[in-house]
């Protein structure tokens, strides 16, 4: 096999990873064979497995990904004027701009958690990196006075992890709904009686 610099190998092992993904979100978890990942991915069964040894080996690898992608976003977060407005855009972009594959791969995975310790273990470090990563951005943005509390500051968190699950859910169960009408209106009740940000000028 030539040696590939590690570029390529890096390009060819998202592209392994989205065709996986394809399938996972389409076909399930169970219902979806190492060889069926070939076929999508238009690899040999060897090659595959010089990457991925196991759809366990691919769960782990697609929420690595979703790790560095949330983490770049939420850098952009931290410096954006207006906090808030930025969380709105980044589930908009995840709720109603991602493709559908991704949000519904997310339940599939969570599904698969509740039978497989090993998938459990994936999605449990992943949730607390995510949590993490949130909770640090918003606690920094009032400690630094850009954003204002109105109510116990964990509290108002633990909603807003709440309300971000559950927007994806509908999102993904209901996607013919004008979600990102939703999210704005959420964005806005949250501005007006929760989180307000020093820079909201009449937010409509």
């Amino acid at each position: 096999m030539p040696k590939l610099s590690p570029l390529r190998l890096e390009t060819r092992r998202q592209a392994i990873l989205e065709a996986a993904e394809r399938a996972f979100a389409r076909d399930g978890f169970h219902g979806t064979s190492m060889q069926a990942i070939c076929r999508e991915a238009g690899i040999s069964p060897g090659t595959l497995y010089l990457y991925f040894p196991s759809k366990v080996a691919l769960i782990a690898g697609l929420c690595e990904r979703d790790r560095h992608e949330i983490r770049d976003a939420l850098t952009h977060v931290e410096v954006a004027a207006d906090i808030l407005g930025a969380l709105e855009e980044m589930l908009i972009h995840y709720a109603c701009i991602e493709p559908q594959e991704r949000r519904a791969l997310i339940f599939e995975i969570g599904a698969e958690a509740q039978r497989n310790p090993d998938v459990a273990k994936i999605m449990v470090e992943t949730d607390a990196f995510f949590s993490t990563l949130i909770r640090d951005t918003i606690l920094k943005a009032i400690a630094d006075g850009r954003l204002i509390a109105h109510g116990t500051v964990e509290a108002i968190i633990a909603l807003l992890f709440a309300l971000g699950d559950g927007i994806m859910w509908r999102a993904t169960i209901r996607p013919e709904l004008d979600n990102r009408a939703i999210i704005t209106q959420i964005f806005k009740l949250l501005r007006d009686k929760l989180l307000s940000s020093t820079v909201d000028t009449n937010v409509s």
